[in-house]
């Protein structure tokens, strides 16, 4: 049975949502009520799902997306508001970086495949 969607309680979905479609060119899939789903179009696998909570859960998942680049995505990212911690190893190799998002969630760009 393949994983079809990871949720993120969060107080703001749509602000949230909005953040992952322009950081990981996603898109919104469905909007219903404060459940917003993203993801990448005519695909049901790689789903984000952002659901309005009182209280953000706390949680040891972190989520981790693919570049070729970590350098580059690393910028845009803190251009579009994440707080991007230190690059880790080197182009050549293993490099990566993790980063939080809006509301304090960790995730991670990686150039492992």
């Amino acid at each position: 049975m393949p994983l079809h969607r990871v949720v993120i309680f969060c107080s703001e979905p749509v602000a949230l949502a909005n953040f992952y479609c322009a950081a990981f060119r996603l898109e919104i899939i469905s909007s219903e009520g404060t459940f917003i789903d993203t993801g990448i179009k005519d695909s049901q696998v790689s789903r984000l799902a952002f659901h309005k909570s009182k209280k953000a859960s706390t949680s040891s998942i972190k989520l981790c997306f693919y570049t070729s680049d970590v350098a580059a995505e690393r910028k845009r990212l803190v251009d579009l508001g994440a707080n991007m911690g230190k690059l880790q190893g080197n182009a050549e190799s293993l490099c990566f970086c993790d980063g939080t998002d809006l509301e304090g969630n960790v995730f991670q760009i990686t150039n492992r495949a």
